[in-house]
């Protein structure tokens, strides 16, 4: 009698599981997002959060203590990602604590030892612990504070990781788009940081560094991290650390001329945002020890932006090899993670205000990204622009590029960064019809870096250029023409943004649709 009773209890069991299996299956059918093109063996699911937290433009997503889901909204909410029905997806946002609580903002960095969870923030690296194991954070200290801060709302600290060394390591982005930046004597700001486990103790490893958004250690041990193209850096850059190296950003502030070279230009989408490394034990459709890469897209184009894996091989030397693979075209990500069923997890920032800030109703989501070899995939990849280019029609667009004074702003060798960006590889950052956009409109959307800023002098005169540099005692400013000036800040009554482009408007009025044609042939020629 026991046997039979055992036999049918375990019957009934595997019944039950494959039935719990079928209706997580088929639910999660109902949530696969279909808009978003998926390059390779996956699905890609939305998740249905509607319980909880509001999601408000999140902006952090990392696996922490108990194997949760943590993420945090712009707005400074920390919280979990729950399952409360057992389906695999989750469906609740349960509150972990809020950094406003402590006068703190833009939450932009996580990460855990044990039950502790460090937050990086504009002001601080604050520890939170759920003492009583109820969800929420019921203690809480200053793990580090030595942050240069001032209220200019792209001054983050972000990239949290801990080392092998078990100390944690984390990067403060530049302040060389700040008009007036807090003083900063031991050069922070702008460099990655490493801060021993009681906080006590702080070693500056790298400088030149502007928008460090991911960092992320390898099997062995070796950091790697993310920078944005702009200011000294042609490209969106993979580094590998170097001790005590200067990454090519700001070199007034550091007065460094050896430049450690990215050891990889990332091509999927602009604007890297996270990065983090699949584990060699997770296959993930044979990608073991991959890297994959967040990319938020280009400023507010609200439909690009992308995830990506990077394939590394390691060489005797110590050196890489890489490739990259697109594997989805998510609009606007802003951190991504591992699960730990083995999924990967994307965040999505959504639409914001120029500063990121939440301003919009019911923005940003959470995306599940589960590898499904049955899905069909082959042939399906990323198209590419087929059209050639005549010799003729790429000179005659050379010669309308210098005769409408673009020369005058725009480099196109890679290097060289003038009163506005440089347009080397301008057609793997945008299309022809956002390039031609940009030149039509060029204030409808201003790159971070490239802002205008009127500065207004105690004698009464009026200077507006772009920031190059700014300390305690000056402020240089690139005026049109390329000409730098150095302005005591002694001299300054005030400062204001300008939310308009030093571009001039109409400088494609007279052209025939062939010279725009042309032009726009140039222009997509410099990246070939």
């Amino acid at each position: 009698m026991r046997v039979i009773v055992s036999l049918i209890l375990g019957a009934f069991i595997l019944f039950l599981s494959a039935y719990q299996q079928e209706k997580s299956s088929l639910r999660e059918t109902l949530y696969v997002d279909t808009a978003v093109a998926v390059y390779g063996p996956y699905e890609i699911i939305k998740l249905p959060i509607k319980k909880g937290v509001k999601i408000a433009n999140p902006i952090q997503l990392a696996l922490g203590p108990g194997q949760m889901l943590y993420a945090a909204n712009q707005t400074g909410e920390i919280y979990t990602l729950r399952d409360t029905d057992n389906d695999g997806l989750e469906d609740m946002a349960s509150l972990y604590c809020s950094v406003r609580d402590y006068g703190l903002r833009s939450p932009g960095g996580f990460a855990y030892r044990g039950d502790t969870v460090y937050i990086g923030t504009a002001q601080q690296i604050r520890a939170f612990v759920d003492t009583n194991k109820d969800g929420k954070a019921d203690r809480s200290w200053v793990f580090f504070d030595q942050i240069p801060h001032s209220e200019h709302p792209y001054e983050w600290t972000s990239g949290l990781s801990f080392g092998p060394d078990g100390w944690l390591y984390c990067a403060l982005t530049t302040d060389s788009w700040n008009a007036a930046p807090s003083p900063d004597p031991n050069g922070y700001r702008g460099a990655i940081l490493k801060i021993s486990p009681d906080g006590k103790k702080v070693v500056r490893v790298a400088t030149g560094v502007r928008s460090v958004y991911g960092m992320s250690f390898n099997e062995y041990g070796e950091l790697f991290f993310i920078d944005n193209e702009g200011g000294g850096n042609p490209t969106e850059e993979l580094n590998k650390l170097s001790i005590n190296g200067f990454y090519g950003h700001n070199r007034v502030k550091y007065g460094r001329d050896s430049i450690v070279k990215p050891v990889f230009n990332l091509e999927s989408e602009v604007a890297p945002s996270g990065i983090v490394f699949n584990k060699v034990t997770n296959d993930f459709g044979g990608t073991g020890g991959n890297l994959f890469i967040a990319y938020y897209g280009p400023g507010e184009r609200w439909a690009r932006g992308a995830v990506s894996r990077v394939k590394m091989l390691r060489l005797p030397n110590g050196n890489y090899d890489f490739k990259e693979y697109p594997i989805a075209d998510v609009p606007k990500l802003s951190a991504l993670s591992f699960g730990k069923d083995g999924s990967l997890y994307l965040a999505q920032h959504g639409k914001a205000d120029y500063w990121y800030n939440a301003v919009y109703k019911n923005e940003g989501s959470f995306y599940k990204l589960k590898y499904n070899p049955s899905v069909a995939t082959e042939g399906k990849v990323r198209e590419k622009p087929t059209k050639t280019f005549s010799k003729n029609a790429i000179e005659a667009g050379k010669q309308l590029f210098a005769e409408r004074a673009c020369l005058g702003c725009h480099q196109v060798d890679g290097v060289t960064e003038l009163l506005g960006p440089n347009l080397k590889d301008v057609a793997k950052r945008m299309t022809r019809e956002e390039i031609i956009e940009e030149i039509m409109k060029p204030s409808e959307r201003i790159k971070p870096s490239m802002m205008a800023l009127r500065v207004i002098k105690k004698n009464g005169q009026v200077v507006i250029g772009r920031v190059v540099n700014a300390d305690e005692k000056h402020l240089s400013l690139m005026l049109i023409g390329n000409h730098t000036v150095k302005i005591p800040q002694e001299e300054i009554k005030n400062t204001e943004n300008v939310q308009k482009s030093l571009m001039y408007e109409g400088l494609l009025n007279g052209m025939s649709a062939t010279e725009r044609e042309a032009l726009l042939d140039y222009m997509v020629s410099l990246s070939r």
